[in-house]
Parts: structure tokens; sequence; C-alpha cells
């Protein structure tokens, strides 16, 4: 199994051919750009870049989504695939056992598969890690690779993301313990940088359909006018469809 694509060894978690620690966000652009993902046409300055995810990489079916978060510097913090559920509990147990196909047993395994929040984490050396995770009111499970510094020091600096991808800060009964917590559905976002489709061409089509739209209008009270008919659909249907057989009934040389 490929997780990034790539082949990783019991030492080192790749993205994308990339090593996870201490990649900067242009060499991973570079290796998502070879993979076939559209990046942003220039650099951005968020912390995140969203892609749709299309058959890439093709073993990690059943993602819908990879959001690629970066730290202030241009650091690769964390590498997320998302896959959607709606009310299958097992499917987090599923991703562990994917994953672990790789990289062994987890380090260790927090949580209640039939609910809640779960977390699978495989801590690897240099300073990587891999994480299965669940949130508490989601059967949606989320496969991140990371560079634990990296994604901490993105944490300290986006408060944002300590929200929306979970937070290493103490909380509630982790108080004290320097340990990685699953967000509550309040604090969830969906970033989405890269759209399917740009707004310009968004409006362009709504224009399109609209001048259509506003032809059929003018046309209909033009007739109405001259008909003294209203304007209502059958009407403009019925004058429609009797004048252009009284063209075609016309002879041939009346038409010119």
């Amino acid at each position: 199994m490929v997780l990034g694509v790539g082949t990783a060894s019991a030492h080192s978690v790749l993205f994308f051919g990339v090593p996870v620690a201490g990649a900067t966000r242009a060499s991973v652009n570079a290796a998502l750009a070879r993979a076939g993902f559209k990046g942003p046409a220039k650099e951005s300055e968020q912390w995140f870049d969203t892609y749709r995810v299309n058959g890439q990489p093709a073993k990690l079916q059943g993602a819908s989504r990879l959001t690629v978060d970066f730290t202030r510097g241009g650091r690769f913090a964390i590498g997320q695939y998302t896959f959607p559920s709606i009310n299958n509990t097992r499917q987090v147990k599923n991703i562990i056992a994917m994953v672990a196909y790789k990289y062994g047993r987890p380090t260790d395994v927090s949580g209640n598969v039939a609910h809640g929040p779960v977390v699978a984490r495989w801590i690897e050396p240099g300073g990587a890690e891999v994480k299965v995770w669940r949130g508490t009111a989601s059967t949606t499970t989320l496969l991140d690779l990371e560079d634990v510094a990296a994604a901490k020091r993105m944490r300290e600096q986006y408060p944002a993301a300590a929200r929306a991808l979970g937070t290493s800060l103490p909380s509630g009964a982790a108080a004290g313990k320097d340990q990685w917590q699953p967000p509550t559905p309040s604090d969830v976002t969906t970033p989405d940088t890269n759209r399917a489709v740009p707004m310009k061409w968004e409006i362009a089509i709504i224009v399109v359909f609209l001048i259509p739209a506003f032809v059929i209008v003018f046309f209909a009270h033009f007739l109405a006018r001259v008909t003294r008919l209203p304007p209502s659909v059958k009407a403009v249907f019925r004058v429609s469809v009797g004048r252009m057989a009284q063209w075609f009934r016309r002879p041939a040389w009346k038409r010119r």
C-alpha cells in the first residue's frame, strides 16, 4: 500500500515521494503537480491548500479531499486525506487496518470504534507521524501524515488550525499532558482554496443562462403587445407556433 504515492521504509514517511520531516511548501507543491494535482495559480499565503481527490493516489479509494497545511515559514506540516462517511462507524477501523498494512501495528490507539472520537497513531523515527482519527459527532475519518514539530508550530501560529485539526495543547481531560485532541464539531472547518470551477466562470455560466431567459421574457411581452394577448406561456406558445406555421405555408417567393 502506498500513502501519498511513494515507497516509505519503516524509517521514512513520504508524501508523494517527499520525506514528510523537513519538507517545504515548494518541494511539496512540485511533487503534487507531478502527481496530477492542479495547484493554485500563485503560491498562497494561507496556511492550507485544498485539492479534490480524483483517483490520486489510486490505493486510497474513498478519499474525497486532500488538505495540505504549512507553517508561516513555508514548511510542510500536515497532509490530510478526508474519507467522508455517513453513519459508518466501522470506517475508521477499516482505514486503521489499511495503514497498519504498511506501517505495522499502531504505536497507540484511543477511543471506541463503535462511537465517539477515535485516534490511532504511528510515531516514526525522524519526527514524522501518521494518524488516523475520527471526531466526536461524525463518522467521517481523516488520515494525517505530519511533521510533528512543524504541525505543533503551525497550530501555535494559526489558532484556526488548532481548532480545525485538533490541538496538541493541554485541554479538558488532557490538561497537563501535551496530548493531541480531536476537534469538537463546532470547531471543524472545511477549507477549500482550489475550486473546481473558478468564481469568474461560475458568474459567466449564470450570465449565459440568464441571457436566453431575458430574451424569452422580452419576446413574450412583445407578442403580448402585438397580439393583445396576456403574456402567458400557453398564449406565447400558441401564437409562436401559429406564426411559424403561417410563415411556412406562404409561397416560397413571398418568404424572400
